[in-house]
């Protein structure tokens, strides 16, 4: 009977304690500071188009800066909002650290082309699909231009340009991306004084792969500038035409 009480005592015993200790920590954080900011950009120099900074700008623009605020005024899902409504930040998240501290870890967009199209717009699309706005960066990309909607250029030409980004061999090769009034796509080389015609988007690395091995295999020996166009629009075509 009395190791029963005995327990009865030490489970009431700690059932207090936790509440009080509970209750205690609940109102240490209620009133506690945010003692300092912590930013981490992912591949911040990679793309070069958001940094800690920036970040910060953000943040205090929206009068959302939290150092020095107490812990229950600081809105993390606002935070987080705000920062993935920039063009150039893809994911965002913001925590409270064990000391005190809030952390924020941004992850930016990835642009993947430059684009300069006939009707004067210059942005950029990124690996996902999505616009990205010139602003005052720059980063060194393939540029297309020519016949580009800028509505339709994202879900269009994005895996174009994550092919090639991937492609050591084509992302130091290509100049330039033309597309024409018609649509289809010309590619200007770094070297060799012709035009690749690819046609549309359809099939692209089989185009890209027939066109490197006729570099190796045929241009090699009839001369990189013997011809004016080189047509991969048909399958398992490669048509030249001389100048």
């Amino acid at each position: 009977m009395w190791k029963t009480i005995l327990k009865v005592c030490i489970l009431t015993g700690v059932a207090a304690y936790l509440t009080f200790a509970v209750t205690t920590l609940n109102r240490s954080d209620e009133n506690q500071v945010c003692r300092g900011l912590g930013i981490i950009v992912h591949d911040a120099d990679s793309t070069g188009f958001i940094n800690e900074n920036e970040v910060r700008e953000m943040l205090v623009a929206n009068k959302l800066f939290p150092e020095g605020k107490a812990i229950k005024d600081i809105d993390l899902a606002k935070m987080e909002k705000v920062l993935v409504a920039s063009p150039y930040i893809d994911k965002a998240l913001c925590y409270l650290a064990a000391d005190g501290r809030v952390g924020i870890q941004v992850t930016p967009r990835i642009p993947v082309l430059h684009v300069l199209n006939n009707a004067g717009e210059d942005f950029y699309i990124d690996n996902r699909g999505s616009i990205m706005p010139r602003g005052y960066h720059q980063i060194d990309l393939i540029v297309m231009t020519g016949n580009i909607n800028k509505k339709t250029a994202g879900p269009l030409y994005a895996p174009m340009g994550r092919m090639l980004n991937k492609d050591d061999f084509w992302n130091r090769q290509i100049q330039e991306i033309h597309i024409t009034h018609a649509g289809e796509i010309e590619i200007t080389p770094r070297i060799g004084d012709h035009i690749i015609q690819l046609g549309d988007t359809s099939a692209l690395d089989d185009k890209l792969y027939r066109m490197r091995t006729f570099y190796t295999e045929g241009l090699d020996k009839a001369g990189w500038n013997k011809y004016k166009t080189i047509s991969l629009k048909f399958n398992n075509q490669v048509i030249c035409t001389k100048r």
